[in-house]
């Protein structure tokens, strides 16, 4: 049996590209964790402010307005 280099370096190419697969594969899915993330906390904030619709949509010209 002789040794074929060929053989070696199709078996370190299709490593590099699974391995690049899969590090696009963990981007794709890191950007989808983040994005839910990102909705829970908007979410979350979202809540808390209805929880005080007295605040909402007041500026600051408005709270810096004297009261007579």
């Amino acid at each position: 049996m002789a040794f074929d280099p060929d053989y070696l370096s199709d078996s370190s190419s299709s490593n590099n590209v699974r391995r690049e697969r899969r590090r696009q594969e963990d981007k794709r899915r890191m950007a989808y964790r983040r994005a839910i993330e990102d909705y829970r906390e908007s979410q979350s904030l979202q809540a808390t402010f209805c929880d005080f619709p007295e605040l909402l949509g007041q500026t600051d010209h408005h709270r810096s307005q004297r009261l007579y």
